[in-house]
């Protein structure tokens, strides 16, 4: 019976770890989203320390920075083939999507810091901000889920976790630009932003969750059964 060398141990070690870097990753970003929206519209909001915040995002950019290394230098000494290119290119863009998730929880965050000591908003708004966070988490849920399972299904799921996230943000812009706004420009602009940036969140974790499809589950040329 042929023993695989070490070398190949070593490869095939490298592989399983991508997914679980991925999925720390993608856990921190949820992390992150939920203290972030505890920041904006939360019992202290205007008042929380969001230092924490900023430094789980540097730690992410960092963190995905240093697998994108380890992706490449498999590219580059190991000329994977089929099954093992797929994920090792898939993880390169899952990795991105990923860290522009931490970015834009990193702004939510930000509109926090801009109007401290005061609330970002005013206390009526917290409960749908409170909301869109929420629903982000649960996104995240769901795209670390799929990330650690080989059920083709999973992707999907993400896709459908978007769906209350974009209709959210769409009432959140009608809102804000009907006549009868109550709350002023500064919590209209402020609101129109945070909304974007946890739509844009739910983007790209959509973006990430097609990527898997195409590693897991692809069709017999070879792309994805989801749109990339």
């Amino acid at each position: 019976m042929d023993v695989p060398s070490p070398h190949r141990f070593a490869y095939t070690e490298a592989l399983e770890r991508i997914r679980v870097v991925l999925s720390e990753l993608a856990s921190e970003t949820r992390q992150m989203v939920t203290d972030a929206t505890t920041a904006v519209a939360g019992p202290s909001a205007g008042r929380t320390d969001t230092a924490p915040i900023h430094a789980a995002g540097k730690r992410i950019r960092d963190r995905s920075d240093a697998l994108d290394d380890d992706l490449v230098m498999l590219l580059t000494l190991e000329a994977p083939v089929a099954g093992d290119l797929r994920l090792i290119v898939g993880a390169l863009r899952i990795a991105a999507a990923i860290e522009r998730m931490a970015g834009l929880a990193d702004h939510i965050a930000a509109v926090a810091d801009r109007r401290a000591p005061a609330p970002a908003l005013p206390a009526p708004l917290h409960p749908t901000i409170t909301h869109l966070g929420e629903l982000c988490a649960h996104l995240v849920t769901q795209l670390v889920t799929a990330i650690n399972s080989d059920d083709p299904s999973a992707p999907q799921r993400v896709e459908d976790a978007d769906d209350p996230i974009d209709e959210t943000h769409r009432s959140l812009l009608a809102t804000v630009t009907s006549p009868d706004w109550p709350h002023g420009i500064e919590a209209a602009i402020d609101l129109a932003l945070l909304s974007r940036f946890y739509e844009r969140f739910g983007d790209q974790a959509v973006t990430a969750a097609r990527q898997l499809a195409r590693i897991d589950n692809p069709t017999p040329d070879g792309t994805s059964p989801m749109p990339v």
